[in-house]
């Protein structure tokens, strides 16, 4: 399960490459085909106006610039490298830029993937069907966030560790440090990375406990293999230490570690609810992971331990599917039944360029046919976003707070930067009383009229079909509105408190 398995050449057909290299590039296009899209994602503005901010300030923030209240808070920009990349990004290519990054990181992700499984898996067919169902599985995720780098070097940690465990050492294992430290100041889920390699180094006692053989490999707690694994977690979280907030990033994973109200009301961070074909899949890669496991003749605590703790997270959160979908390829090929006349495919240089040419050709044909450029992105925010309300409240003066909701909150303070939001999608810098504040406010619960928030703000930008926006319409005394459009209503306060 850990090792890469040899083809039996005796046993084995060739495959053709005019079968090969279209099955590889059809696996590869499949991220390019969720990824085409005008940018829908609510977090990706306040990203871009973080890394607009460092730009033009030439350091990182120390507290929140955005908000009325950022001035008093503490704040860790921790994904700062990819809010500067996203923003230069914008900055030359506008919307299409970011759809670029989007569906760049997403084949990475996918070759990722396959890299994973093809280095243990010698039939093709089986290494190719493997990743193109774990693509399918992470295509929601395929936004143009900062966790898509955690997918990859998640897998590329999880590569090395499964060759440790097999006796080998590459390349890749003296470079693994150097990915946690560009990992630290991209997405603050590089600590999933130490999930990994801290089963690895614990699981060999719980091995042994249980009487599992002894061998020369990082499988057996005080080898060499598993010094050089222990030496290798310990390099990784020095190097983490390095990245400009130091220490300062551990705090923010616990933060976000521990607040409930996040995993309740934002969608990725919900559990899945089986509503959709990708949580179905999910669990389905998870069930075939405990199945193989279950059928194997050689089970190590690592994979048991990986797997279940894969499938605890996916159950808490669907944005942690990737987990799963990373243990059932370190799982699944070694369990799958080995015919007597295996199909197997010879890489080359050759072959390779001819598999990126065709996947590239593939791109290109799916992005002519759906037609996206950057006036069809522009007219996609515009569709989603209160773009037209936020053009009215550029007109004014921001002598104030200017009230935002929760999902709106980032896209204001990268469309109006004059003013300061009372709020956006950054939980773990508004914390879960005001979070839920917002919430009750917009939904219009008792005490509504008493938010210090909403009765400080000069300007509101609500949904036109919320509750908050209805009650608003029939307070004229306090409030009075300006703009009105079937997704945004603009009021203004008559009597801002505190003033």
């Amino acid at each position: 399960m850990n090792a890469t398995l040899p083809a039996d050449e005796g046993a084995s057909t060739r495959l053709s490459p005019w079968i090969a290299l279209p099955l590889v590039a059809v696996v590869f296009c499949i991220p390019v085909l969720a990824t085409v899209h005008p940018v829908f994602d609510w977090d990706i503005w306040w990203h871009l106006r973080t890394g607009q901010w460092i730009a033009e300030h030439g350091r990182l923030p120390d507290h929140d610039p955005f908000t009325a209240i950022g001035a008093q808070i503490p704040w860790v920009a921790y994904s700062w490298a990819f809010e500067l990349l996203i923003h230069e990004l914008y900055r030359r290519f506008g919307l299409i830029g970011i759809v670029g990054f989007r569906v760049a990181l997403a084949v990475a992700v996918t070759g990722a993937c396959y890299r994973l499984v093809r280095r243990r898996e010698p039939r093709f067919v089986v290494a190719a069907g493997l990743a193109g169902i774990a693509a399918v599985v992470l295509s929601p995720l395929f936004n143009e966030r900062p966790w898509l780098f955690t997918i990859v070097f998640a897998a590329w940690t999880l590569d090395v560790v499964l060759d440790l465990r097999a006796g080998r050492r590459t390349a890749w294992f003296w470079a693994l440090p150097f990915v946690y430290l560009a990992w630290a100041t991209l997405h603050i889920q590089f600590v999933y990375g130490f999930l990994i390699l801290g089963l690895a180094c614990a699981a060999p006692f719980l091995d042994r406990w249980l009487g599992g053989p002894a061998t020369a490999d990082a499988r057996t707690p005080g080898t060499r293999g598993w010094w050089n694994l222990l030496g290798l977690t310990t390099a990784c979280i020095a190097a983490t230490l390095l990245a400009p907030y130091h220490a300062r990033l551990y705090a923010v994973a616990l933060e976000y570690a521990t607040q409930t109200l996040p995993f309740r009301v934002i969608a990725e961070l919900m559990a899945p609810e089986f509503r959709s074909l990708g949580d179905w899949l999910g669990l389905g890669l998870g069930v075939a992971s405990v199945w193989c496991l279950g059928r194997s003749k050689s089970v190590s605590s690592f994979e048991v331990l990986f797997t279940a703790v894969a499938l605890a997270f996916f159950v808490r959160a669907r944005r942690d599917v990737w987990l799963v979908a990373l243990a059932a390829l370190a799982v699944v090929p070694g369990a799958i039944p080995r015919s007597p006349r295996q199909a197997i495919f010879a890489w080359s240089r050759a072959r390779a360029l001819a598999a990126v040419t065709l996947t590239a050709l593939g791109a290109a044909a799916i992005w002519i046919a759906l037609g996206l450029d950057e006036a069809r992105c522009r007219a996609g925010v515009a569709a989603r976003f209160p773009e037209r309300a936020a053009e009215v409240v550029a007109q004014l003066p921001a002598d104030g707070p200017l009230y935002s909701h929760l999902e709106w909150g980032g896209y204001l303070i990268w469309k109006l930067p004059q003013w300061k939001v009372t709020i956006d999608g950054r939980t773990n810098l508004h914390g879960e009383q005001r979070i839920e504040r917002s919430l009750d406010t917009l939904a219009g619960k008792p005490g509504w009229e008493r938010d210090r928030e909403l009765l400080g703000a000069s300007v509101v930008i609500a949904r036109s079909d919320a509750a908050l926006t209805g009650l608003l319409r029939r307070d004229p005394e306090r409030f009075e509105p300006i703009y009105s459009d079937e997704r945004a209503t603009v009021f203004v306060s008559k009597h801002p408190a505190g003033r």
